[in-house]
């Protein structure tokens, strides 16, 4: 009496937790997209009818449906799933007329489903459409799927635990059912959760270009309204009818010929200032707010979809939903609100979704009729197989005959022949097992016996003996359980200085011998407070526990003093040096990794400033060397996005008064830190090497320019550029300025190239024959900032320069100071002997200029005259001079 009241009480819990997952497959179905979902509530609901009954099956598909259609407000067309529950209770006692589930549900769609749902889509559209067959396919495709894996589950399913209305169920499982059941699932299961994937993605993609959309709109109304005044935008607060009708413009401008609704309302959110569409009132304003569904996706962007009514479809809901994007602007009291219907993505959608569907009811179809042959062919070889190995070591281990079956099939054929050859080798397998564990005893000897060896080698380096990296990270890992986590020590990271000069010239046995010396010396300074780790190459690392800052640079210090004395290897006297960067923890950083790297940091610093030098790090410089990496790495960017411009300083001739030439000055704007001085940027590119472009790029501009100009009708003048040192050592300076002044129609005359003297530092020689065959081109060669580099005037006699130019640090204080008049006097006559033009840059004042004039200077440059301008204004300078201020 207990038992059968344990299997009641079992019976009604599974009845009840079995009703309660078809209420929560029917409440949330797997969601595909825009309404069209799977539902696996007849999946539930086929299990409940097979355990209980034809009766309790009904009972609880009638329960679940009325709540899915009357209380939750699903569509009508779910009652047609509870058709097919119907159907195939009526099917399974009709028992021979239908020799499967699955083709009783198949014939069922055919013959009832689909018309129903075709007849109720017409209704709801009167149009038939590709949508149509799309939700065709996915009942029918959710139908067989939820029959086909209640079968399954209801073949494989312990009868143990269910032994209720004929539940039991004493028949093997065959082998052909099995593969039909196993061929239908792995072109069933895949296709599902490809299908999830897939939707999750088209869902993000369609909500990404929803959203993308609605951020575009926003921004180019926000950049429309950058361009209002303050007063147009303080007006807002109160719009007037001009100003609705400007916002009206905007909004009307924005969203013509686009798939999308713009509504602008008040800051208060409660008028309509806008609205692209004119069909939202007050009242509709609510419809812009998300829903207390959980609508809303990212900030300000969320999923509107119509409330809830009485419907024949799941999809209808959807034609009418739309992504909303809604943000305040930021200059103008103003909200804005864009609204993209998803109604024009359904249609590329749709016509996916409906040929996967279609593919897989193909699968389906031929997969039955795969099914079955396979299983002819299969199951007879399989049960010969099975017959024969069948206590197959002891039939091996007795020496017995086997007959081994024959078959086609390459699998089946394969195994047969694994198992002879199974059969031949288990004895010598057996006997080659028995050589193996004692070979194994043997290898276990003697890993015990190097395992000490490999711990040394894991943990000490094998060249200096010094602990190693691993050491060291294990090392710093253990201070926190011996001191405590709030223990502060130094980490000094220690370099050689030109140890790469030790192996390149004396080789790298003399470094590893210099390598082992440094060690050795290193290794006497190891106390209770420091100890020293080898990481790799020639970079050594200090750990120190201090007791104050002045100790740390003590410590540091003797680390320096260590290296003083000289080193002998092979009666060659090496000085070796090394450079200590200085990190504290945790005040410089709280762990391993960003001690390292400020320590290292600090380093770099350390060698910047010369030899046996220890330096802390330093906050300011990892932000400034941070800043310069920034801008070095922006320059390539900054040459493509046009972030570059040229602004032009007059030059004016000391006879005439009028406009001699100009100079082209690059000027960087960047968009985050602004106008870069071009003495900061121009060493990075230097460095990088991309002067080699900025220099091109400033030439073809200067001389495009200038041929413009001489178009416009202003006076003909040579335009000057400053070129980069390298230029000269590259080998295609000759062919860049040919192509350049090809390209821009530039007589030569009209060029100017300025360099500095350092560009003869290298190779003079070389330079020289650069700058004659530019000045055979016609080309003008102006060398700057003469007297401020390696003047030589051995040099100088032979450079087949035209001009020179003084540097404006010359020019500063020149009536006031004695010595530097002289030596200008004496450059522009040197100057003038030999045959060259003098322009004198950097005048400021009307003292500096009636003093260049009285010593006969040719050409003035400066601020007192103009500073840089950009083309227009420089432009309008030139058309407006007439040579009176010189001559005033």
């Amino acid at each position: 009496m207990t038992i059968r009241r344990y299997f009641s009480y079992t019976a009604g819990i599974i009845f009840l937790a079995g009703l309660g997952l078809a209420l929560a497959s029917e409440y949330h179905p797997l969601h595909l997209i825009f309404g069209i979902s799977l539902v696996f509530t007849n999946l539930v609901l086929l299990l409940l009818t097979r355990v209980y009954g034809t009766g309790l099956g009904l009972c609880a598909a009638t329960l679940v449906y009325a709540m899915s259609i009357f209380v939750w407000g699903n569509p009508l067309f779910q009652g047609v799933l509870w058709l097919e529950i119907v159907f195939l209770c009526l099917s399974w006692h009709w028992g021979k007329r239908f020799r499967t589930t699955i083709g009783a549900d198949f014939i069922f769609w055919v013959a009832v489903g689909i018309p129903i749902f075709f007849l109720l889509y017409y209704l709801s559209y009167r149009a038939i459409s590709m949508e149509m067959w799309l939700m065709a396919a996915v009942y029918i495709s959710n139908g067989l799927f939820n029959v086909l894996l209640s079968d399954a589950i209801w073949e494989y399913l312990p009868s143990k635990y269910f032994h209720i209305h004929k539940a039991a169920r004493e028949q093997p499982v065959y082998l052909n059912k099995l593969l039909y059941h196993i061929i239908f699932l792995a072109i069933a299961l895949p296709f599902v959760f490809y299908l999830l994937i897939n939707s999750r993605n088209t869902y993000d993609s369609v909500r990404y270009n929803s959203l993308q959309v609605a951020l575009h709109a926003s921004n180019s109304i926000s950049n429309e309204l950058d361009r209002w005044s303050r007063d147009e935008i303080r007006r807002l607060e109160h719009p007037g009818r001009n100003q609705l009708v400007e916002l009206q413009k905007i909004v009307d401008f924005f969203a013509a010929n686009r798939s999308y609704h713009i509504v602008m309302l008040d800051s208060r959110g409660g008028q309509i200032v806008a609205d692209s569409e004119y069909d939202f009132d007050q009242q509709s304003i609510r419809k812009l707010l998300p829903l207390l569904d959980k609508s809303t996706i990212q900030g300000d962007f969320y999923l509107h979809i119509p409330e809830k009514r009485l419907r024949l479809l799941p999809n209808q809901e959807w034609q009418e939903a739309s992504y909303i994007y809604g943000t305040t602007l930021k200059q103008a009291p103003l909200i804005l609100y864009v609204m993209v219907p998803l109604q024009p993505y359904q249609e590329q959608v749709y016509g996916q979704y409906l040929t996967q569907f279609i593919y897989l009811l193909l699968l389906m179809i031929v997969a039955a009729i795969a099914s079955r042959w396979i299983t002819r062919r299969l199951v007879r070889g399989l049960s010969e197989l099975a017959d024969v190995t069948t206590g197959l070591p002891g039939k091996v281990y007795h020496l017995h005959s086997l007959e081994w079956p024959e078959s086609r099939i390459y699998e089946i054929r394969s195994l047969t022949v694994n198992f002879k050859q199974m059969t031949n080798k288990l004895l010598s397998m057996f006997q080659e097992s028995l050589r193996n564990n004692q070979l194994l005893q043997e290898q276990t000897f003697q890993l015990q016996q190097s395992e000490k060896k490999l711990q040394n080698l894991a943990y000490y380096d094998g060249l200096t003996g010094l602990p190693n990296r691993l050491h060291f990270t294990e090392y710093i890992g253990s201070l926190g359980v011996h001191y405590g986590p709030d223990h502060s020590f130094a980490v000094m990271f220690a370099d050689l200085n030109r140890f790469k000069q030790v192996n390149d010239t004396l080789g790298h046995e003399t470094g590893d011998i210099l390598l082992q010396k440094v060690a050795s010396r290193f290794s006497l300074l190891v106390n209770d407070q420091l100890r020293v780790f080898r990481l790799s190459g020639d970079e050594f690392v200090f750990v120190f526990h201090y007791n104050d800052t002045a100790s740390v640079q003590q410590a540091a210090q003797a680390i320096c003093d260590a290296l003083n004395e000289p080193i002998m290897i092979n009666d060659v006297v090496l000085y070796v040096s090394v450079s200590i960067g200085i990190s504290i923890y945790p005040y410089d950083g709280d762990n391993l990794d960003l001690i390292m790297r400020n320590a290292d940091i600090a380093m770099y610093v350390a060698k910047e400033q010369g030899d046996s030098i220890y330096h802390f790090y330093d906050r300011i410089i990892e932000n400034q060397r941070s800043e310069n990496m920034k801008l070095e790495n922006s320059l390539r960017s900054a040459l493509l996005t046009g972030q570059f411009s040229l602004n032009y300083q007059p030059k004016v001739d000391a006879q005439t008064g009028l406009i001699s030439g100009a100079e082209a000055l690059i000027r960087w704007l960047h968009p985050d830190y602004g106008f870069v001085p071009p003495d900061k940027f121009i060493p990075l590119a230097e460095t990088s090497g991309i002067i080699m472009e900025i220099d091109e790029w400033v030439v073809t501009e200067a001389c495009r320019q200038n041929k413009a100009w001489q178009e416009q009708g202003l006076p003909r003048f040579p335009i000057a550029v400053n070129l980069s040192a390298r230029h000269f050592y590259q080998g295609n300076l000759i062919g860049m300025i040919s192509r350049v002044l090809k390209k821009t129609r530039l007589d030569p005359r009209d060029l100017i190239l300025e360099i500095t003297e350092g560009s003869l530092i290298k190779s003079a020689e070389y330079v020289i024959k650069v700058m004659t065959d530019l000045r055979s081109m016609g080309i003008t060669i102006s060398l700057d900032d003469f007297g401020t580099g390696y003047s030589s005037l051995s040099q100088l006699q032979r450079l087949p320069i035209h001009e020179m130019k003084l540097d404006r640090s010359f020019i500063q204080g020149l009536a006031h100071d004695p010595k530097k008049s002289a030596i200008v006097r004496a450059v522009i006559e040197l100057g003038h002997h030999m045959e060259l033009d003098i322009v004198a840059e950097g005048i400021e004042s009307e003292e500096e200029l009636h003093y260049l004039r009285s010593l006969k200077c040719d050409q003035f440059q400066g601020y007192l005259f103009s500073r840089p301008l950009p083309e227009k204004e420089f432009t309008r300078f030139v058309r407006r001079w007439d040579g009176s201020k010189l001559n005033h």
